[in-house]
């Protein structure tokens, strides 16, 4: 493995390197003050695992449109509140955000919502930039993918990490191992053979705390040169996997992430992801890397020390666009021409997702009268 370290601090500031555009906006909370003080109570727990042990009660938050010129926010509407949205995307026909359990889907004529018992703390929404008529989505809260037919809110694929090998959990009170499943076979197994073990049995009203899980996988999107792999993101190991949908099997492409966000295929051969903890953007493969280091920029409040969390990135016509959460900045990044440009965010604001999009009258319309 080689690796080549760039130090974004060194970049030159400049804010007209782009021209003027929308993004929409995910804002899981209002409240980023308490969000900060969870992580850094849990930053010591036994397991070492990020994340809350409990459940807590879920957060308000807002899904925006802005528009971004020369550095600045130039307009800015919170089109509804929700909670907890995390995951958007968007294409000129339909627009999608989950908001907790739920998974919202706009195009220009109705607002459709789709549920499932297995959705809880729902990550990312991919729209199938081919078809414009599939959709993946990443159920966090329980290890699992899911892909839908739009048109007829269909079921088309499921993927559980729990029955694909990745279903050991660790307890994050005492660092023990912790197996999961939603099998009661499996379960029994379990017990017999003296392994601690939680099980699923009813997930409308069984919840499984961050730092329970096993894979927390926080992301999941279409691999655009292949249409039968997915990529999907391992919070807790730090890896980023290419996923067979036919044969349900994982290959690791990406590793050495800390707490990581937003897998996605860059280039033939080439993946990203932002290793979110460490401050970084990851380009690469197993082989060669390059890590886009922000640790040295300014503007992190004190109490924060060493921690980074750069919440995701996406790809702008060839920069890189980042959410910086300990900054409250979206950096506008050329890797090219070694460019940077901050654009401030209200410091009360939790951003989870975005993504370039141009929204018409009707769908924020729609949005504005959506009800929970």
């Amino acid at each position: 493995m080689t690796t080549e370290r760039i130090d974004l601090s060194a970049y030159k500031e400049d804010n007209s390197f782009y021209k003027p555009f929308k993004l929409l906006i995910t804002i899981k909370s209002f409240d980023l003050k308490a969000i900060r003080e969870r992580y850094l109570k849990n930053k010591n727990k036994k397991s070492n695992r990020t994340g809350s042990v409990n459940r807590r009660e879920t957060a308000m938050g807002g899904i925006a449109e802005v528009t971004i010129k020369n550095g600045y926010i130039e307009n800015l509407e919170i089109l509804a509140k929700m909670p907890e949205p995390r995951g958007v995307d968007s294409t000129e026909e339909v627009t999608a955000f989950s908001s907790e359990d739920k998974v919202h889907v706009v195009n220009e004529k109705t607002l459709k919502t789709i549920t499932n018992p297995w959705f809880s703390y729902i990550h990312t929404v991919d729209i199938d930039k081919n078809s414009k008529n599939r959709l993946l989505v990443s159920s966090s809260g329980f290890d699992c993918i899911f892909e839908y037919r739009i048109d007829e809110q269909q079921q088309l694929f499921e993927w559980f990490a729990w029955e694909n090998g990745f279903e050991q959990g660790l307890d994050p009170e005492t660092g023990a191992e912790l197996f999961l499943t939603r099998n009661k076979e499996t379960a029994a197994q379990y017990k017999a053979s003296g392994k601690k073990c939680l099980f699923i049995s009813d997930p409308a009203n069984q919840v499984l705390p961050t730092a329970k899980r096993a894979a927390f996988i926080n992301s999941v999107v279409y691999d655009p040169i292949n249409e039968n792999n997915i990529i999907a993101t391992f919070f807790h190991e730090g890896a980023v996997y290419q996923m067979n949908k036919q044969t349900g099997e994982a290959t690791r492409v990406l590793k050495g992430l800390n707490n990581p966000h937003g897998g996605m295929k860059n280039g033939k051969n080439d993946f990203m992801a932002t290793s979110t903890r460490s401050g970084e953007i990851v380009t690469g493969n197993l082989d060669s890397e390059k890590r886009f280091w922000f640790e040295n920029l300014e503007g992190k409040p004190e109490m924060l020390g060493d921690m980074e969390w750069v919440q995701n990135t996406k790809l702008m016509e060839g920069h890189f666009i980042a959410i910086d959460s300990n900054r409250n900045v979206f950096f506008i990044i050329d890797p090219v021409n070694e460019l940077i440009s901050p654009v401030a965010y209200d410091p009360n604001w939790a951003v989870q997702d975005l993504v370039i999009s141009q929204l018409k009258e009707d769908q924020k319309y729609m949005i504005r009268n959506l009800q929970g």
